[in-house]
Parts: structure tokens; sequence; C-alpha cells
């Protein structure tokens, strides 16, 4: 297993990128000999492999989960038109993550978004990797949303008043509350709740 996989792999089961000298005390190797390997990207033998999972009480083949990074830009400002289908790009993240850390039991519902935008802001910033529950489409209780306007992506908070209206609310106030009445003719489809934003951190 080459070195940049086996840092990307760690980083994603663990939560953190290893450091190299964290890597030679593990492996007692000398640090001019793991430069070198980062330099050149060159394979871990089986046996350091081996030693990494059971320090770490991983294991680098089978424990991630792949998620799909889908190319729409799902936008916080005026919407993104998606002409085409789009391109879906497997995500390896760790099962302990998913698990432990944001209290998931089953990824399957989980899809990656890039947002774009500046209406979100400061909570989500343009081009920060969203994380999305697809399966969470629910928005009596309010929460932000991926969700499609006339087929126009938004990334959105959402609440809904007791009148039956929906408010369209962007956290960067310069941008107005936008109110959809219940007998209006625009097509909303929820695609799922924001659950994380991963370019804060796991």
């Amino acid at each position: 297993m080459k070195y940049s996989k086996v840092l990307t792999t760690l980083q994603n089961l663990i939560g953190y990128k290893p450091k190299q000298s964290d890597l030679c005390k593990i492996l007692e190797v000398r640090t001019a000999a793991m430069s070198a390997r980062a330099t050149r990207d060159s394979e871990f033998s089986e046996d350091e492999v081996k030693r990494l999972e059971e320090y770490y009480g991983i294991d680098l083949d089978t424990d991630c989960v792949e998620l799909e990074y889908i190319s729409i830009t799902p936008s916080c400002g005026h919407g993104t038109v998606i002409l085409d289908e789009a391109d879906v790009t497997p995500v390896k993240i760790g099962r302990e993550i998913i698990r432990d850390m944001w209290k998931i039991p089953s990824p399957d519902a989980l899809k990656l978004f890039k947002a774009s935008g500046d209406s979100m802001e400061s909570l989500i910033e343009d081009g920060n990797i969203l994380l999305v529950d697809t399966s969470r489409k629910d928005f009596n209780n309010g929460g932000i949303f991926i969700l499609t306007i006339n087929n126009e992506w938004y990334v959105k908070r959402l609440r809904l008043r007791i009148t039956g209206e929906l408010d369209i609310i962007s956290d960067n106030e310069k941008y107005p509350i936008e109110t959809i009445r219940p007998d209006s003719d625009i097509t909303i489809t929820i695609i799922g709740r924001v659950i994380k934003n991963l370019s804060r951190g796991l």
C-alpha cells in the first residue's frame, strides 16, 4: 500500500493525519528514510501495514465506507441550474467516525456536496464540503437542507410556519428571508439534511 494511500486512509479512519515522526516511532524507521518514502510515494510492506493497524486498532482495508461525492454545487445564494448529469466520485470515510462521532447508525444514505456562494456564511462558506443525509427529508423541526426549488439547487435553512408557509432562510443577514405559500405553484424537492460541514473538521 502506497504512502499517500496509507496516510489518507488513516486520516479517514482516525480523524487526523499522523505526523511522519509518529510513523517513524511506530514502524521504527529513521526520519530520512520516511521522508524519502513520502517524496517517492513508496509502498509500505505488509508487515508495516499490519503494525499500523495494530497500533491504531483499525483495518486499513475494510473499515471505510465509500460515500458518493456529487459534483453538483448547490448554491447558498441564487440557485444552481444543472444541465447535465452530475459526476459522482467515491470518497472513503471511516466507519468509526460515522458511527461514533456523527452518531449515524447507517451510512448508506450519506452523500457529499460542495457548497457555492456566501448566503450561508459564516456557518457554511463558498467551497465547503457538506455531508448530507439523503434519508432525512422532514423539515418540520427546521434545520439546514440541500433542496431544489423549481429544479435549481440550494443550501438553505428551512422553517415551517404553523400556517403552512415555508421560510427559506439564509444565515447571512444581507439576504432576505423568502417565504413560500402552501398554494404556490413552486416545486420544492428536499434532497437531504446537512449534518456536517467537513471543511470545518471531522
